[in-house]
C-alpha cells in the first residue's frame, strides 16, 4: 500500500491497458506522480499519449489493471460506491469543451448546483446561497441562475463550468485542456480566474493541455508524458529553461 503523507493525490505504478479486437493495447503503463496542497501540475504531451485516460483514472472514472491511485489517503478503485461518492465531494473536474459540458435544457443555478447531490438533502437556503457564493466566485451574478447556456459567451460557459466545480469546495480540481475551446483573448481571462481562486481556495490542478506556453504559465511542476509513459518531471522553470 502507498502512504498517502501530506498529498492530495498520488499514484503509483499505475497501468491501463484496453482490450481491442482481442488485442490489449497500454494506454498508461507504469506512471508515478503525487499532487500537493495548492499545487498545479502540469500534464504535456500529444494527443493520443494518454493524458485524459489518466485524468479519468485519477477520478475514479477508470480502475487501472495494476498500481495504485490515492486520493486523501484513500485507494480509490477499493472503496466501495458509498464511500466513493463521499470521496467525489473533494475532486472535481472541468472539461474541454464548454458548449458540450453544459446541459441546455437546465438553467445556470441547475447546471451548478448539480453536485450538491453528493451531500445528499440540504435546506433550500443553504442550496441558494451555495450556487449564489460559486457563481460570484467566478465572476458572475447570482442573478444569472435562471438564464441558460445559450444565453452566454463561450467565456461565461467556462466560467459556468468551473462555479459547478468548485460547488462542492473540492481540493482537487482535474482541468482537461480547459481553455482550447475557446478563443485567444478569452483565454488569459480563465486562465487567470483559475489561477486566483487556487490561490484564494488552496486548491490543487491536475491541468492537461498540449500547448506548452499555457502549462509554463499555469503549473508549478510538469510531468511531460509520451506513449503512455511519463518520461520527464520537474518544476515548471526548471523544465522550460
Amino acid at each position: 500500500m502507498i502512504s498517502s503523507n501530506e498529498s492530495i493525490v498520488r499514484v503509483e505504478d499505475f497501468t491501463v491497458d484496453y482490450l481491442d479486437r482481442r488485442k490489449w493495447i497500454n494506454i498508461a503503463n507504469r506512471i508515478s506522480f503525487a499532487i500537493e496542497p495548492g499545487e498545479t501540475l502540469g500534464l504535456a504531451g500529444e494527443s493520443g499519449c494518454g493524458k485524459s485516460t489518466l485524468a479519468r483514472t485519477v477520478l475514479a472514472l477508470e480502475s487501472p489493471q495494476s498500481g495504485e491511485v490515492c486520493f486523501q489517503g484513500k485507494v480509490l478503485h477499493t472503496l466501495k460506491n458509498d464511500e466513493l461518492r463521499r470521496m467525489r465531494r473533494g475532486m472535481q473536474m472541468v472539461f474541454q469543451d464548454p458548449y458540450g459540458s453544459l446541459d441546455p435544457r437546465l438553467s445556470v443555478g441547475k447546471i451548478v448546483s448539480e453536485p450538491l447531490t453528493l451531500f445528499g438533502e440540504i435546506s433550500p437556503k443553504i442550496h441558494q446561497d451555495l450556487v449564489a457564493e460559486a457563481l460570484e466566485n467566478v465572476g458572475l451574478s447570482p442573478s444569472e441562475t435562471n438564464k441558460y447556456p445559450h444565453e452566454f459567451s463561450g467565456g461565461q460557459r467556462q466560467r459556468i463550468a468551473i462555479a459547478r466545480a468548485l460547488i462542492t469546495r473540492p481540493a482537487l480540481i482535474v482541468a482537461d485542456e480547459p481553455v482550447s475551446a475557446l478563443d485567444v483573448s478569452v483565454q488569459a481571462q480563465v486562465l487567470n480566474l483559475m489561477m486566483d481562486l487556487r490561490d484564494q481556495h488552496g486548491l490543487a490542478y491536475l491541468f492537461i493541455s498540449h500547448d506548452l506556453s499555457i502549462v509554463r504559465h499555469m503549473t508549478t511542476n510538469v510531468a511531460v508524458m509520451y506513449a503512455g509513459r511519463i518520461v520527464e518531471t520537474g518544476p515548471t522553470e526548471v523544465l522550460f529553461d
